[in-house]
């Protein structure tokens, strides 16, 4: 399960039309988070030049297998990479040596 930060207002038509405002927890009850929504909206929109969601958490679900370290980091687009502690870093190199570090204990 994702959940993340709102830190700017925006409407999801995604969500029925739900309006978010900076300071709710996205998704809201009733609604799930897509994974690649969740990443565009952690980016500076190309039009907006703002971000919408901040502090992404991803929890394990009960039933759900899951990722080991050696799935990290994990591409989500735009040369973007999430470790395994959720953390988003832009470069594969970076990321990789990123993940090292956390693994190693850095």
């Amino acid at each position: 399960m994702i959940t993340a930060r709102v830190v700017n207002s925006f409407q999801a038509l995604e969500h029925d039309g739900h309006m978010y405002v900076a300071g709710d927890t996205y998704p809201a009850e009733g609604f799930e988070a897509d994974e690649k929504r969740v990443y565009f909206l952690t980016g500076v929109h190309p039009e907006y030049k703002k971000i919408y969601l901040a502090d992404v958490m991803i929890q394990e679900e009960p039933g759900k297998e899951p990722l080991e370290p050696s799935d990290f980091p994990k591409a989500t687009g735009g040369g973007w990479y999430t470790l395994s502690n959720g953390e988003k870093v832009q470069g594969k190199d970076e990321a990789i040596e990123a993940e090292n570090a956390l693994q190693s204990g850095e």
